[in-house]
């Protein structure tokens, strides 16, 4: 596989993991019971910053490099303020689906994505590269052991969804 496919994979891959992350931490007022507020915003991306941090043993420039990634992924990501209507609610507040307003926020989406995405594939190649061969391995091991919300080892073996496998699966696979 090309290198940068390889890295565009895994910087999607350590992107959902870190958004996971956040939402892992997430509890009380947190994403699970309405937009947290910047300062728990703040306070999640540090826990999930030293997580990683510990969990790869990083010196400080590495640190560093995966703060940048972190703040733009957050940034990527942020949450509607508190008191602002949920976009996606009003698709299905009347008596059938809003497709051209789905439409629309996916749009959206994607417009926010092709902006931003150059800019996080390189604070990801910046993090990945400043990474020693040990570290790099961890990576690759923790990405191929754990699907997208878990990919650093939040929630133990079981995943996000209290299985390992394929969504939709409903016990263990035999991994």
């Amino acid at each position: 596989m090309k290198t940068w496919l390889k890295r565009t994979l895994t910087g999607v891959a350590v992107s959902t993991a870190l958004l996971g992350t956040v939402a892992a931490y997430s509890q009380g007022t947190g994403f699970h019971h309405g937009p947290p507020s910047s300062e728990q915003i703040a306070q999640h991306e540090q826990m999930m910053l030293t997580h990683i941090g510990k969990k790869l043993n990083l010196d400080a420039n590495q640190a560093a490099k995966l703060k940048v990634l972190g703040d733009l992924l957050f940034a990527q990501h942020t949450p509607p303020a508190a008191g602002t209507p949920n976009p996606h609610a009003a698709l299905i507040a009347g008596n059938t689906f809003d497709r051209a307003g789905a439409t629309t926020l996916l749009n959206q989406h994607v417009a926010k994505m092709q902006a931003n995405g150059p800019a996080m594939i390189n604070a990801f190649g910046d993090f990945f590269d400043s990474l020693s061969a040990t570290q790099q391995a961890q990576v690759r091991e923790m990405a191929a052991h754990h699907h997208g919300l878990m990919m650093f080892g939040m929630g133990g073996p079981e995943g996000m969804h209290g299985h390992h496998g394929p969504h939709g699966a409903s016990a263990p696979t035999g991994n």
